[in-house]
């Protein structure tokens, strides 16, 4: 009982300084941006060394929960995939509403910039599958593959437990502490990791979000507010009485890391560690929903494609039809559980996702969206993560009241 009390001041003191050196990172980018030129690598180290421990932490975890109770798990996957999809629904619902009102790419018209010219994503059933059944887990290991990683543990902690391979499951426990206590030594780097990768990013993009830009810069953080508001906060404060200043205070670190790494992966052990300290959330939960959450569970992904259908639609004068309107929910929806199969990131999605809507000939736009894409990943990274701390909470409560 001694040593909690320094922890948790310990962390509380290391929020704070997180918090400042987010700010001092921005602000001295925009001043000296010759300095990032030199200290950027310290950010990329940074990320490298949350990804390491990431997926060590994953598989203990998911092995864990499995070994304890596989139909209390899989009651858990299944709840956590039911509230990903409404959550995501419901996102994409209330942005579309939004973005019609306002009509953002309303008589925006683009003045000169690089065309982009990357290939898009082939998505296909069989793809889909091929990528997340995994031929060598270590090769998805290697990779940062999540949701073959979730997948290989589960199986192997279901496995264990009808075997009844204690041994086994003591010996991932073990190493799950092990695993932890490292990871609480590199979180002591997280804010020297916030002001670099904070520094660099406007020290590269401060003075480029200019004109039209600058405007869908701002209606992708204003669609992302919105959704973090209503979606992610409200069902927290009337379900389980989490108030929003509570919520920012308590999630504070880990939203400032998705800021900064723009990586729901490199924040993953930032969220489990959130979900058990700080909101007390059995291991049970927070170790599966969290790293499913971080793998299928886009909210920030619903902004992203409303936004860039809805604003390249209304800039090309194209009526969004009720038809057209379900297309972009199905393929958006597709797109989104997906996306750990899907090489390239935001930007090879987001045109994969206007080329399943018959819009190829905007290659000038997206060479504006490829410029801008890490002021944009910032917002629906935060979103994502934000969204998955909610989906932990919400399924806590949730088997909580099934319990009683």
């Amino acid at each position: 009982m001694e040593q909690r009390k320094p922890t948790k001041k310990h962390a509380q003191i290391l929020s704070w300084i997180t918090l400042a050196c987010f700010v001092a990172g921005g602000a001295i980018g925009l001043v000296f941006p010759q300095l990032f030129n030199y200290i950027g690598f310290i950010g990329t180290v940074f990320i490298n060394l949350l990804k390491l421990m990431a997926l060590p932490i994953v598989l203990c975890t998911v092995f864990g929960a499995a070994s304890r109770g596989t139909r209390n798990t899989t009651g858990t996957l299944f709840r956590a995939v039911l509230l990903f999809v409404v959550l995501f629904t419901v996102s994409f619902l209330l942005c579309s509403a939004l973005y019609t009102l306002l009509s953002p790419g309303k008589g925006f018209a683009l003045t000169s910039g690089e065309v982009w010219s990357g290939s898009t994503a082939d998505l296909s059933l069989e793809g889909f599958f091929q990528s997340i059944f995994s031929p060598n887990i270590f090769a998805s290991l290697g990779s940062g593959a999540m949701l073959p990683t979730i997948l290989f543990a589960f199986f192997a902690g279901a496995v264990a437990e009808k075997v009844g391979a204690h041994r086994l499951t003591a010996l991932v426990a073990e190493l799950e502490t092990v695993f932890s206590r490292m990871l609480s030594y590199i979180l002591w780097l997280t804010p020297l990791g916030v002001f670099v990768l904070m520094g660099k990013c406007t020290a590269d993009f401060g003075m480029r979000a200019l004109g039209g830009a600058l405007s869908y810069v701002l209606y992708a953080w204003g669609g992302g507010v919105m959704i973090l508001l209503l979606v992610m906060i409200l069902p927290l404060w009337i379900f389980c009485r989490i108030d929003p200043v509570t919520y920012f205070r308590k999630t504070g670190r880990v939203l400032l890391t998705a800021l900064s790494t723009c990586s729901s992966a490199a924040t993953l052990p930032e969220t489990l560690r959130t979900c058990r300290d700080e909101f007390q959330v059995p291991e049970s939960i927070a170790g599966v929903v969290a790293p499913l959450g971080c793998t299928i569970h886009m909210c920030g992904g619903a902004v992203s494609f409303c936004l860039l259908a809805m604003f390249t639609m209304q800039m090309t004068g194209r009526p969004v039809t009720v038809g057209t309107f379900l297309l972009m929910l199905v393929f958006a929806t597709a797109l989104n559980m997906a996306a750990p199969g899907i090489p390239g990131g935001g930007i090879v999605l987001g045109a994969t996702f206007l080329s399943l809507l018959g819009m190829q000939e905007i290659g000038l736009f997206l060479g504006m969206y490829a410029g801008i894409y890490r002021l944009l990943d910032m917002a629906y990274t935060s979103l994502n993560v934000a969204g998955d701390v909610t989906a932990v909470l919400l399924i806590h409560r949730w088997e909580g009241r099934k319990q009683r």
